[in-house]
């Protein structure tokens, strides 16, 4: 005992005193949370997101080559495959349409984009008015059935009258997917100016410059308007088939010297009608029963035109009422 007071005796008068230290605690902060960034970079979710739209990306640039992105792409957008040719898509999005993506009209005008530039298509629109009954020669796979089918769904009719058998399967299964079986009747005749047999051409392939179409002829039933549409009370009548308008027309003429409000919206293309139709005489036949002819300029715009104007155009949607 007394040799330890001497040693602290003797280091206190040394200056040296030696106390001792308790261990030191340390007080740490919660750990810092890592930046957005480097949590994203480090999620393997997000690592499959980044590769896989690289992949789509890819298959952007190749779908015309790689049958795999051609389809993964279309479904992508809202498109579906259901055999080589036919996809089913939709019209603004919400109206499902079973189409061909190799018919030109489908390239041209619908072209994947949910909406349609035909003039004729928006003019139609435009005419339709809820509880009247309308009947359309060339319905094709029911976009006009369709749109203007919400406008009639409730207290109105229409016929939709498509000649070629393969398309007039997807027609009839449009109207179904988009409940219309009840607003929409379909009938698989091609309207002309007499009752018979008569030869279209359909439609087998598209080549991918859109220059050369591949058809075939394809024998159907021909019958007039006047008789495909008795007692129907038709007071608007679509013909988007231009190069059988003149046809149509002339087997629809009991149907506009019985009606005083029928409209008729036709598309023409000179072109295309046979070399054996006398235009003139056809145009001049249509006024003498009281038509007059007005050229649709654009969605909610009309123009009166001439006879011999209408022959020195090409192309160009028409509208013909009588006026009182």
């Amino acid at each position: 005992m007394e040799e330890m007071l001497d040693n602290f005796s003797n280091n206190y008068s040394a200056g040296r005193v030696f106390v001792k230290e308790e261990p030191r605690i340390e007080i740490n902060n919660y750990p810092t949370r890592p930046s957005l960034v480097r949590s994203l970079l480090n999620n393997k979710f997000v690592w499959f997101c980044i590769i896989l739209y690289a992949i789509v990306f890819l298959g952007a640039i190749l779908m015309e080559k790689n049958k795999f992105f051609s389809k993964l792409i279309p479904m992508m957008k809202g498109e579906i495959f259901l055999s080589d040719d036919r996809i089913i898509t939709s019209i603004e999005g919400k109206f499902p349409i079973i189409i061909d993506k190799n018919d030109p009209r489908i390239r041209e005008e619908l072209s994947y984009k949910d909406s349609v530039t035909s003039l004729f298509d928006v003019a139609a629109l435009n005419l339709c008015t809820k509880g009247e009954s309308v009947a359309e020669v060339g319905a094709h796979y029911g976009y006009n059935s369709i749109m203007l089918g919400q406008i009639l769904k409730t207290n109105g009719k229409y016929v939709a009258i498509e000649a070629n058998p393969v398309v007039a399967k997807c027609l009839h299964k449009n109207i179904v997917l988009n409940d219309l079986s009840e607003t929409v009747e379909v009938i698989e005749k091609a309207a002309s100016d007499r009752p018979g047999r008569g030869v279209i051409e359909s439609i087998i392939s598209l080549f991918a410059d859109n220059r050369k179409v591949v058809t075939k002829k394809v024998d159907v039933e021909c019958q007039t308007l006047n008789e495909m549409l008795k007692d129907k009370g038709v007071s608007l009548i679509l013909i988007g088939v231009p190069n059988a308008a003149f046809a149509v027309l002339k087997g629809a003429d009991e149907i506009i010297d019985e009606s005083d409000n029928i409209k008729i919206l036709a598309h023409f293309d000179m072109d295309r009608v046979d070399e054996s139709i006398n235009v003139l005489g056809d145009l001049t036949f249509l006024a003498k029963h009281g038509l007059k002819f007005y050229e649709v300029i654009s969605a909610d715009s009309i123009s009166e035109i001439s006879i011999d104007e209408m022959i020195n155009k090409k192309e160009f949607v028409v509208l013909m009422r009588k006026d009182k």
